[in-house]
């Protein structure tokens, strides 16, 4: 194993991963041979935008005042009593139970890369140690968050024999970037621009009177300079913040959201630590 905290059956697993992952037909590396790259079967979801995320989300939705439907899955903590009459829509309206909360998990990753089904374990172990009555107020988990989809960062030369997360340069239409972005479109200027604008990458957002925000993300991650700067910039922005509102842990030999391998200790750790935080709220 590369780090001392690998078991090696977490290595091999890495080693896949990463194998499968920088294993492309040749000539894709440029725009050049864009046009022969089916995005549709190389992944499963759609880019956020084929003429412009920003048009999208500023120009649309803010004149017309249009609210966005997203669909979702109800995942319920083991311990949840499920009455047998009780359906879906009944769950979702009805009034919240002393002290209980409801977690939105969003994860573009797989849903780009893979399936919600691949979460499926992980939402359901963060759900059991969030069952317990507590203060209902909003706040932010974020694990692992990719927060800037430029990817021209020091962490990504360091960290990229570890983490499996794709390090393609911003030039390959298989950038990981792109593909989220605008997958099949040439590398413009515009599209350079608007990949480092807030509403895209997050990292440069105004976070003045920021919920608690819990972020955890591993020491060995390509994106982990992106990710402590949000930590600093949401510090920055609330100066007279109460110690612990806002919290940042950087797990040593961790790579990118390494809360799925439960088998490691550190993942149960911090989906522990999650749940306590959640209760918290």
């Amino acid at each position: 194993p590369q780090c001392a905290k690998w078991p090696l059956w977490f290595q091999l697993q890495c080693d896949a991963i990463h194998q499968a992952i920088y294993t492309k037909p040749k000539g894709q590396s440029t725009d050049e041979t864009i046009d022969q790259i089916d995005f549709e079967k190389v992944f499963s979801g759609t880019g956020a935008a084929e003429s412009g995320l920003l048009a999208l989300s500023e120009t649309n939705h803010t004149a017309s005042g249009m609210n966005c439907e997203i669909s979702a899955e109800l995942t319920v903590p083991a311990s949840l009593k499920w009455p047998s009459d009780m359906t879906l829509d009944v769950f979702a309206c009805r009034p919240l139970a002393d002290g209980e909360k409801i977690v939105l998990y969003l994860h573009g990753g797989a849903y780009k890369f893979g399936s919600a089904a691949s979460h499926h374990v992980l939402v359901g172990q963060i759900a059991n140690h969030a069952s317990h009555t507590g203060h209902c107020t909003r706040g932010l988990l974020l694990l692992s968050p990719w927060v800037d989809l430029m990817t021209k960062r020091p962490s990504i030369q360091c960290n990229a024999k570890y983490d499996f997360l794709c390090a393609l340069p911003l030039e390959s239409p298989l950038n990981p970037a792109r593909t989220f972005y605008a997958p099949g479109c040439p590398l413009s200027p515009e599209m350079i621009t608007e990949m480092a604008h807030p509403l895209v990458s997050p990292v440069y957002a105004n976070f003045a009177e920021f919920p608690p925000t819990l972020i955890q993300a591993g020491e060995k991650e390509i994106i982990i300079n992106k990710t402590s700067q949000l930590y600093k910039n949401i510090a920055a922005h609330n100066p007279n913040a109460k110690c612990g509102r806002y919290i940042y842990e950087c797990y040593a030999d961790m790579i990118h959201v390494f809360h799925q391998f439960l088998d490691l200790p550190d993942a149960q750790y911090v989906i522990a630590k999650a749940g306590e935080f959640i209760k918290a709220l």
